[in-house]
Parts: C-alpha cells; structure tokens; sequence
C-alpha cells in the first residue's frame, strides 16, 4: 500500500520520504414513469403510493421473550461482576463518580425496565447495554480489571443479542462510531496537526465575515498554544495577509475526542430502525426513502434498482486497460469469481500555480503562468457478497508536452490508498502491482516519459483517500513502502513498460 503527499502543493515536501522516479520509454437505461404501478409479478414498486405504512409494535411480554436470556447470561458471566448492580460511589470510594458520569445504568435496572415494560423495541434495550459499557469505559483507567471485563461482557453482550435483533428484523445491536479525525492547528509550525485525543485550543469566531478571518473556528495544538508568549495571537486564514491579533484569554482548552456516531434510518414502512452502513442506503440513491429487508420480504415490495454500480459507470480508455490487464492477470492465476471493475470516477484540467516565495528560490526556473496538468480520480471495485467493495484509489497528475520544463511529460502518482478487502488474499498485492503497471504502460503509450511516485509512510490517523480502514490493516514503514514500490517497478523492468527507476530522498522544505 502507498500513501503520498500531492505533488500539487509546492510548500513544502514531507520528511523521511522517498521520491521514485520512473522513465519509461517514448510513444508518440432509463427509469420510466411507472413506478406508482405496481409490477406484473403482483411486487409494489418502492415509490408506489399503494405502498402502506406498517410501524412495527413489539408486547412487553414479545420484548421479555427476547430479551430476558440476554440478562441472565450476562449476570451468569464472571465478568459482570461490576455491572450486576448500580455503582455505589461510596462503598467503592469514588466520590467524583456522579460528576463524571451523568447516567448510569447497570444490568439490575436494565432487568426491572424489560419487566415493566419500558422498553418499546430492542434497540432500546441495546442503547441501555452500550450506555453501561460506555460509563465503564468512561471512568476508568484501559489498565484497570474493570475496564477489561466491561470489554469482554461487551463482547459476549454482542455474540448473545446480535441474532436475536437480526431475527427480530433489524440490522444488528452495535453502536458504529468514527474515531477522532486529525485536526488542522493555526500554529507557526508548518504542517502542524492536532492528533486524535490529543489536547488544542481553539477560538470560535463570532465574526466569519471579517477579512482574512473566514472561519468558524481556529485551533492550536497545546504545544505551539504555549509556544507563544504574548498575551495575544495573531490568526489569519492566509498567513501572507494581515493577520487578526486575538487574545489568548478567549481561546478554550479542549481535547479531540469527538466521535462521530453512525448515521441511523428508518424503514419508511415498519420504522426499524438501522444504520446507514449496515443498509446500504443513500437518499441520492434511492430518494423514497430507506425499507428494509424485512419489509421487502413481508410485503412483496419491488425496490428500485440501484443505477449506479461499478459496471454501469462510464468507461474510458484508460478504465478499460487497466481492468483487462488485472482480470487477465486473475484469469491467468485460475481466479474466475474474482472478476475487478476499475473506473476514472475524475478527470479534469488544473494548474499547478507557484508560491512567491519558491519564485524567489529558484526565480530563473519556474514558469510564470504555473504548470498545466490533468488529474484523475482512478479507483478500483470488486463485487463481494453482491455488493460493490472499492478497495484501491489512486489520483495521478499528467503533465503533458504542453507543459512547460521541468513538468513536460511527467506524470504523478500523488496519492494512492488501499483498504484490504480483496479476495482472494493471495494475489492482493499483485492486483496493487497490475494496476499501477498498467497505467504506467498508458502513460507510457500517451507520450509521458517519466514517473514520480511519493512512497511516504502513511502518518497515523491521517486520511488519504479512503476516510477510515480496519484498525488490523497495519500501516507500512519507510523501508516496507520502499520495498513495495522496488517489487512493482522491477516487474515492470521485465514486462518492458519501465527503463529504470531510482529511488530520492526528500529533503524538508517549507515555503510559505
């Protein structure tokens, strides 16, 4: 997997990286309007108005049913020792309980509202779960007993329930969450990030619209914060303008440990409710609104097909080599279920401008007008479990004969991203390898006579093009990535698409 910095940006240029430059050889449907009928097979179109409302209602004596062997085999589980009963802040010596968690809850109340009746559906007698699990793990330190048996009884929790909402017809009973994102810091350092759960200060703007100061918000990392020994700070969208002085007193201390939840939907016929992930669904998509499988089971409903798969999106010349050079490549390895849809979801023309300041370094070596380039957004899907997967992205920039030196016939591979859900396992890397080959062989075929390749290591919690991968996918070092690059580019030696390559270090460089 390779994860790189643009080439776009010319202010700077990524430590402990590595530039591989490559030189390759010269060469010059439609829907119709009657979806409010219903279908010769007796279905219900999804956007019919025959299509009748169902709310779901569950009895107290239903929800008992389900449910209660949930709570004796959790309070049967060694690890539920801590959870059997309310805390008692005295008895375990924690005054600052109460203040820290606002809403306890424990398996005994969680019991006395399923026999009550207070519970509606299950999903609220999850939410009860997770609020328990979250408290715990709130409170206390990841090293302590405790901690530890709150994930384990989580993890039995799951095992227990999770066929049970399945069969009461919803998705499952997880809380879905996206971790901390990095976050930009305003400080002096160049390309300073405030890194997940790690503390910054930050200064909401009542005014957006005043000059240079367009944000909502400015955010300092606690160490560029204190950095600063004035009483002031001076803050600006755009750091060669007139910077706005701010005083320190009105920037709050906080941490970045937002998580964002998973956006939940409701079946628009029984209202179970599900996660967007687990459903699949887009409104862009699909704009009658979100039914269930369930629904789609019960009453015969037809949903409408979804038009924009891998396989219906436009195809292009360079789309069409690259997945006949990697299917070919499966066929060739007897992998004949393993069929892989590769399409430029991008292409557009830009300019690379340059920054004054590099003007000044180098004021006899950059063009004035900036470099031309065409980008494109390349992108990779596989159909698993009849679903789409996309598992590699890689945007590239071409600088054609057009483009003055030194860009002219240069191409840049500037960011390119994996997630490792390609099967079969065995030949992951070499469909990455196939891919990246094959559009070396077009560029090479297109007139380009040299590649650059930004191999950096990937920073932790940064994104690239993929927002988020399994925590189990490890991300690469310098040398792994460097290795990596060395195996595509020899194999490209020998299938005659690349001359040579040489591996550069990137010096740091800063320029505002």
């Amino acid at each position: 997997m390779i994860k790189n910095k643009t080439t776009q940006d010319n202010s700077y240029f990524p430590t402990n990286s590595s530039s591989i430059t490559v030189m390759m050889e010269s060469h010059s449907q439609s829907s119709t309007n009657d979806d409010m009928k219903a279908t010769t097979t007796g279905q219900i179109v999804a956007s019919s108005k025959k299509l009748l409302k169902h709310p779901v209602q569950f009895t107290a004596e239903d929800l008992r049913t389900y449910l209660e062997p949930i709570i004796h085999k959790m309070i049967a589980s060694e690890n539920s020792l801590f959870f059997r009963q309310p805390v008692n802040p005295v008895a375990f010596n924690i005054p600052d309980y109460p203040t820290i968690i606002k809403h306890p809850m424990d398996i005994s109340t969680m019991h006395t509202k399923l026999l009550r009746g207070e519970y509606k559906n299950p999903l609220q007698f999850c939410d009860d779960a997770w609020l328990m699990f979250n408290n715990a793990w709130l409170y206390n330190n990841r090293a302590l007993r405790v901690y530890k048996m709150c994930t384990e009884l989580a993890k039995l929790f799951v095992e227990s329930i999770n066929p049970v909402v399945q069969e009461l017809g919803y998705c499952c009973c997880r809380q879905y969450a996206y971790l901390p994102k990095m976050m930009l810091c305003y400080g002096k350092q160049p390309c300073c990030e405030i890194p997940p759960y790690g503390y910054y200060y930050y200064y909401s703007n009542p005014e957006p619209s005043r000059f240079n100061l367009s944000s909502g918000e400015y955010t300092f990392c606690a160490n560029c914060f204190h950095s600063i020994k004035s009483e002031s700070i001076l803050v600006g969208d755009d750091r060669t303008q007139t910077l706005v002085e701010i005083p320190k007193t009105l920037f709050l201390p906080a941490k970045n440990d937002i998580q964002e939840p998973e956006i939940m939907i409701d079946c628009i016929v029984c209202t179970r409710r599900w996660h967007q992930v687990c459903a699949l669904h887009l409104d862009q998509i699909w704009p009658e609104g979100f039914i269930c499988n369930t629904c789609i089971r019960e009453y015969n409903i037809k949903r409408k097909e979804n038009r924009y798969i891998a396989q219906k999106l436009t195809v292009t010349d360079l789309s069409s080599r690259l997945e006949e050079r990697v299917n070919k490549f499966l066929l060739d390895k007897d992998c004949h279920e393993s069929h892989v849809t590769i399409r430029v979801l991008s292409s557009s023309d830009k300019i690379c401008e340059i920054k004054p300041q590099l003007k000044k370094y180098y004021p006899n070596q950059v063009a004035d007008n900036g470099y031309p380039y065409r980008t494109k957004a390349i992108f990779a899907f596989q159909e698993i479990e009849g679903v789409d997967v996309v598992f590699f992205g890689m945007y590239v920039q071409e600088y054609d004969e057009r483009c003055p030196a030194p860009n002219t016939r240069r191409v840049y591979i500037s960011y390119l991203d994996t997630v490792y859900f390609f099967r079969p396992k065995l030949y992951r890397q070499d469909v990455y390898h196939e891919i990246l080959i094959g559009y070396l062989d077009y560029a090479k075929q297109h007139g380009y006579m040299y590649a650059h390749i930004w191999a950096c290591p990937a920073t932790e919690g940064v994104d690239y093009i993929f927002r988020c991968r399994p925590p189990e996918q490890l991300l690469p070092k310098l040398k792994r990535l460097q290795d990596w690059c060395r195996k595509m580019l020899d194999k490209a030696i020998t299938d005659r698409v690349v001359i040579d390559y040489k591996v550069k270090t990137v010096y740091k460089i800063f320029v505002y």
